[in-house]
């Protein structure tokens, strides 16, 4: 069954989008067919019928190419630097902690609210949301807004009560 969010982003969409995508990933990269069928798993024959556009990767196959290859202009262009949050909710985990350091947000994302020291923004393509702090690194990301919004406050007034001691 297909995963769908609110915003319509599924598995399908996804795969669809990196599958169409791949003959150029593999281009920028300057692999042959065969060393990117080897490493994202798939067969040469199959990867030539993904490069044709007769089939797609299937979404197991386009996350982990998406995942391997997250610094790949191409992938860039499509996802910006939120290739794992975007997996993680299309997979089904609705809100996670981050741990990562972000590029800030400037072209994928658009800021809603904003706090003496974090931003929530949301993602341009799957409409979910983040919370970044100053220093640009994920405190939380999810699908419904509200809770977002009440997490930036929670999370808000966490810091400064820590900063008040």
């Amino acid at each position: 069954m297909d995963r769908v969010n609110e915003q319509g982003f599924s598995r399908e969409i996804f795969d669809k989008m990196v599958s169409d995508k791949l003959r150029l990933i593999r281009a920028e990269l300057d692999l042959t067919q065969d060393k990117m069928s080897e490493t994202i798993g798939i067969s040469k024959k199959t990867l030539v019928q993904v490069e044709k556009g007769r089939q797609t990767l299937g979404f197991t196959a386009s996350a982990l190419t998406a995942v391997l290859f997250r610094k790949s202009e191409i992938v860039e262009s499509m996802f910006g630097d939120s290739v794992l949050e975007i997996l993680d909710l299309i997979a089904g985990k609705r809100q996670s902690k981050g741990w990562y350091k972000t590029m800030g947000g400037k072209v994928w994302w658009t800021e809603l609210e904003r706090t003496d020291h974090f931003s929530l923004q949301k993602h341009v393509l799957t409409g979910h949301c983040r919370i970044i702090d100053d220093d640009k690194f994920l405190h939380y990301y999810s699908m419904d807004l509200a809770e977002a919004q009440k997490r930036l406050q929670e999370l808000e007034q966490a810091d400064t009560e820590q900063q008040g001691l």
